[in-house]
């Protein structure tokens, strides 16, 4: 028989720990717990236990009630919506830092987003896929108020749900996001999928190859595995022109691309066109949807594979779909560089998918820019 009340009870316990569940609707919390679960309310146990983190949580739930997901669940220890706006919006008041500081923390505990740690090599950013998470938007403004969906909590890949079509609005909302919230944001163009944003992105982290154009807009070639421009400027709406323009001649002209704009290293913020089709997935790795131009990739579960690289062993027949990333690392003992190791061979193995998806190049890129000195 199953310890129905036990569980509830630790649920609720969580709940008050870890989401901010008021004492005034944990009753109401319980019983819609009961009616999810189809379980009588009983008595509750103020000294019931706590589940250490949500991992364990999922775990015993799945086990006596296979059939409830845990997302249903979750939807009802959560807070309100409004209420996670209202909070979000507080912290907002004193920092974007303090506010995405609190809804990752708030959403990874209530598992709406995925735990996994993202690994960054200059702007190249690598995460292990998981499951998808549970879908909880916030009401974000920039230019617009936009549902922002939280994602994987490792350089903070999120959603933001906006079907611009013209240029000129597309240029805006990315200008408006990072002058507002920081980090970056990107809108493969002529997809009708909605933008993503993150931390990082490799970019960002570019050298200027060659100088395109100076003054009150500024415009750069970069030095990248695709043919790629830098635009910055300190007149924001004419930086935002000349996006808009290179962005809407690359659709005419049929050309794959990216738009993104991210905060540099002095706080400014810069815009790229990045000029990429769709990159080729392999086994282990695969583009992330919108941030794949922009150098942000999952990948496969890479545990065993470290304790290979960490202890120098012979790698077994069933990680065979690590075979070539282990050939180019090679068989030695890297201990606890490992993980380090593996993520300098990721990028480059990248680099070269993403250099393969060049969607132009580099004479065209400036041919689209138009009164290129």
């Amino acid at each position: 028989m199953k310890n129905t009340d036990k569980i509830i009870d630790k649920l609720i316990s969580y709940a008050r720990e870890n989401l901010m569940l008021d004492a005034l609707d944990e009753t109401y919390a319980r019983n819609r717990l009961c009616a999810l679960l189809k379980v009588k309310p009983g008595a509750a146990d103020a000294d019931a236990p706590e589940y250490e983190n949500v991992e364990e949580l999922a775990k015993e739930l799945n086990a006596a009630y296979p059939d409830v997901a845990l997302d249903a669940v979750m939807d009802v220890l959560m807070p309100a919506p409004h209420m996670i706006d209202y909070w979000f919006a507080d912290e907002m008041g004193r920092s974007p830092q303090k506010a995405f500081d609190f809804l990752y923390e708030l959403y990874g505990l209530a598992a709406c987003v995925s735990p996994s740690a993202a690994c960054n090599k200059d702007g190249y950013v690598h995460y292990e896929k998981h499951a998808d998470a549970c879908q909880r938007p916030i009401m974000l403004d920039a230019n617009g108020a936009s549902p922002y969906t939280p994602r994987v909590s490792g350089n903070r890949i999120a959603t933001l749900a906006c079907d611009d079509v013209f240029s000129a609005d597309i240029a805006a909302k990315l200008g408006a996001f990072v002058s507002a919230y920081g980090g970056a944001i990107a809108k493969k163009i002529g997809s009708s999928g909605d933008y993503a944003c993150c931390s990082d992105i490799a970019p960002a982290h570019a050298s200027i190859k060659k100088q395109l154009k100076d003054g009150a807009v500024k415009v750069g070639l970069l030095d990248y595995p695709v043919p790629a421009l830098a635009f910055s400027g300190i007149a924001k709406n004419a930086v935002e022109r000349e996006v808009a323009g290179v962005i809407k001649r690359a659709a005419d002209a049929g050309l794959a691309c990216t738009a993104a704009c991210a905060r540099d290293k002095s706080g400014s913020h810069v815009f790229y066109v990045i000029f990429a089709g769709d990159i080729a997935a392999d086994e282990v790795s695969s583009p992330e949807p919108v941030l794949g131009a922009c150098g942000v990739f999952e990948t496969v579960e890479l545990a065993s594979l470290i304790s290979v690289l960490e202890k120098g062993t012979a790698l077994s027949t069933d990680l065979f779909m690590f075979k070539k990333i282990y050939s180019a690392i090679g068989g030695v003992k890297h201990g606890a560089k490992a993980a380090a190791v593996l993520t300098d061979a990721l990028v480059a193995e990248y680099k070269t998918a993403l250099a393969a998806a060049a969607s132009a190049t580099e004479d065209k890129a400036v041919e689209l820019l138009g009164g290129a000195e």
